[in-house]
């Protein structure tokens, strides 16, 4: 529930907010041996969720089928990065200790596989950020203001030819 209990027969209601899974099996084993002989306990994150939004081929949410996610696997399934993404500067966040974080991650770097952010976590958000020519490209403003100049220019320059013609 929201303040991080579950509740099963006979035991009751079992805190296993900031546990692993791990660690959560083996808290109801020992509370599900005062009535059974040899409990066999499994624990799944059946809703785990995570988002990969900015220059991806396939942003969105992505319900993951395993509790284990490193932060590849979820550019991967949301169709890897394009080409004009940036690999350098992957924005993370997360959610910890109800304050958020951020973190920016390099794809290129191998230290990214002993980073403590490499494995994602429930609700974890990615962004992908793309690279200056993208957003250039997609800069209206740009080229209208480079139409506009081409036009001043185009006007000065005819002014001044037509100046000229007449002396």
């Amino acid at each position: 529930d929201k303040n991080g209990y579950i509740e099963l027969k006979l035991i009751g209601f079992v805190k296993v907010a900031g546990l692993t899974t791990t660690e959560a099996r083996e808290l109801i084993k020992q509370k599900a041996k005062e009535f059974f002989k040899d409990p066999v306990v499994n624990v799944r994150i059946a809703n785990f969720n995570i988002t990969v939004l900015g220059d991806v081929n396939r942003p969105g949410a992505i319900n993951v089928p395993t509790e284990k996610m490193s932060i590849i696997d979820a550019i991967a399934l949301s169709g890897d990065l394009s080409l004009t993404a940036r690999r350098d500067n992957i924005l993370l966040t997360r959610i910890e200790d109800n304050q958020v974080k951020h973190v920016r991650i390099d794809l290129r770097s191998s230290s990214i596989f002993s980073s403590p952010y490499f494995y994602l976590k429930q609700n974890d958000k990615i962004y992908v950020e793309p690279n200056r020519s993208k957003v250039q490209s997609s800069d209206n403003s740009f080229v209208r203001n480079l139409g506009i100049i081409s036009s001043i220019v185009s006007i000065a320059s005819l002014g001044l030819l037509l100046r000229n013609s007449t002396k």
